[in-house]
């Protein structure tokens, strides 16, 4: 018997395959992915539709917004639309009522929330009535750069805090996924902000259909004369609450330490300088002459090519889209290859290239395969970093000689971000006190002696200046985290008595605990020696509920809590 897991990726797939064979939407690109499948060894290949795989992956990442770029009738609305209606269980008209149609005159009223009118002529009472877009989990925003400035303001709040107010009321949108469709080419519309760009975590241009897709646009079924069948041609195949277990399993995945590593030297490649810091300085650029002379700007370089650098965020979004695309995939891990596949889609609408690289054949201005190819000399140049990898290792550990920082200066002189980046950091991890720290953690994680742990944790708290103190706090949460983590996962009536159980042993946690009744919600409740996140999908008695607990000594008391109760 397949597993919630199993069955909820076929749904997932079947909502591409309907898409596709019931010509909802025609697009024969595809993006390619190499994996390692769960319970294997070797790499397969496969592929992803790239517009409808692209969109669907949007749906599957938590809190997601989503950019689809590309002239007018291409279908943009259309698909977004139509998944709403697979993916949610709502309908059509549903979905419709939601869409938010960008143009100049859109004033927050129109956008957010407007007053109840009665109420307010007669008592003099503010009650705020919120709009569909705002209260819906579908969002779609239809012509994103028709928005005023103002406009996008108004967006920004709720993507970057996830609320939104209007007088003195405040609604959070905690669980949701936006759409916004965009035509660079149309006359009256405004720039979009990078700041603003960058709240988006994904986007994927939408270009002409070819030869072969068009016939196969033109023999499938008449919308305009016929509308869409709900019950056959575009069917309900998943509820919010499936997306939203989706999430939780998505989150689970494990990335490799080589991807996690390339994530991060992907993201600084696209903005690492040896001169200047690109986030912080205008002039000089690389459009202006700032590469000239420099040593490292040559045509294997990604640092001459990039004007405005990739922020934390993206390197985040990275992770996120790579591990829902390994989900989707039954991998059995985050590789590098699948890094490498998203990595364009998350980055190509979050920057700017140099105007003269971006313009030479065979790109001709095309920012998306631009990006490719900047992605594809990030990967070649971080395949050659294998032996600083290994001697950054070394240094972690507390087991490197002189010799290695010797070695690894000699390696800066061909590799910038060795020269940025590992040569301080080796320099820092020298240090005497830092070797025997480092020595008693791995003991410690080795005999797994939680209470040393913890203790090493207290006093790296305490003293503010001990070298790659963050990252030594990081592996020891990690280990705390390993050695005391339990996963639970019951129903939503079984939560309904648990929570109280909780609440009597721990009263602090008692308010937060409450809003768990109110689903769909994620609470993260943290103390010193404790961490216990709380996922609820849904309010029928059925409906999953994920927890876990980890920490210290007080994690284990409430694991035995939680076991006995369930146990009862």
């Amino acid at each position: 018997m397949a597993s919630r897991n199993e069955l909820l990726r076929e749904k997932v797939w079947n909502v591409i395959g309907t898409v596709e064979s019931r010509g909802l939407f025609v697009h024969s690109e595809d993006l390619p992915i190499r994996y390692s499948d769960t319970g294997g060894s070797s790499t397969k290949k496969s592929s992803l539709p790239l517009i409808v795989g692209t969109c669907v992956l949007n749906a599957i990442v938590p809190r997601s917004a989503m950019l689809l770029v590309g002239g007018h009738g291409g279908g943009k609305t259309t698909l977004i639309k139509l998944l709403g209606r697979m993916m949610t269980g709502s309908s059509i008209d549903e979905v419709e009522a939601g869409i938010l149609h960008g143009h100049p005159q859109l004033t927050e009223e129109k956008m957010v929330a407007t007053l109840k009118p009665g109420p307010l002529m007669k008592e003099g009472k503010e009650v705020v009535v919120w709009r569909r877009f705002v209260t819906g989990f579908w969002k779609i925003l239809d012509e994103i750069n028709r928005l005023t400035p103002h406009a996008q303001n108004i967006l920004l709040s709720m993507l970057a805090e996830g609320e939104l107010k209007y007088y003195d009321e405040v609604k959070k949108c905690e669980e949701y996924c936006l759409y916004a469709t965009m035509n660079p080419s149309d006359a009256g519309t405004f720039d979009l902000a990078p700041p603003f760009l960058d709240r988006f975590g994904i986007a994927v241009p939408i270009t002409m259909p070819s030869v072969d897709d068009l016939e196969l646009i033109l023999a499938s079924r008449d919308e305009k004369l016929f509308g869409y069948d709900e019950l056959w041609q575009v069917p309900a195949i998943l509820e919010v609450e499936d997306l939203l277990t989706i999430w939780n399993l998505a989150d689970k995945m494990p990335v490799t330490s080589e991807a996690s590593e390339f994530m991060r030297a992907l993201v600084r490649e696209f903005g690492a300088c040896i001169r200047v810091d690109k986030s912080q300085v205008q002039e000089p650029n690389i459009d202006s002459g700032l590469c000239d002379g420099c040593h490292f700007n040559t045509t294997k370089s990604v640092c001459n090519k990039v004007l405005i650098p990739l922020s934390v965020r993206a390197a985040k979004d990275l992770n996120r889209y790579s591990k829902a695309v390994a989900w989707l995939f039954g991998a059995s891990e985050v590789n590098v290859e699948i890094v490498k596949s998203v990595a364009p889609l998350v980055f190509w609408h979050r920057t700017l290239f140099g105007r003269d690289e971006i313009a030479k054949p065979p790109f001709y201005g095309d920012r998306f395969e631009f990006t490719r190819h900047l992605v594809e000399l990030a990967a070649a140049r971080f395949a050659k970093r294998g032996a600083a990898f290994t001697l950054i290792e070394r240094f972690k550990h507390g087991r490197a000689s002189k010799e290695d920082l010797s070695e690894l200066r000699e390696m800066s002189k061909s590799d910038l971000l060795v020269k940025l980046d590992y040569v301080r950091f080796a320099k820092e991890l020298t240090r005497s006190a830092y070797v025997k720290m480092v020595r008693r953690i791995e003991e410690s994680i080795d005999d797994e002696d939680v209470e040393d742990l913890t203790d090493i944790h207290d006093t790296l708290m305490r003293d503010a200046d001990f070298p790659n103190r963050s990252m030594l706090l990081g592996r020891v949460s990690d280990a705390l985290h390993r050695m005391t983590l339990s996963q639970f996962n019951i129903t939503f009536e079984d939560w309904q008595e648990l929570w109280t159980t909780i609440s009597l042993q721990y009263p602090r946690m008692t308010p937060v605990l409450k809003e768990t009744l109110s689903p769909p919600r994620r609470k993260v409740i943290r103390t010193n020696q404790l961490t216990l996140v709380v996922y609820v999908t849904g309010d029928s008695p059925d409906s999953s509920v994920f927890l876990e607990v980890s920490g210290g000594s007080q994690a284990v008391e409430l694991c035995k809590v939680i076991q006995d109760s369930i146990v009862d």
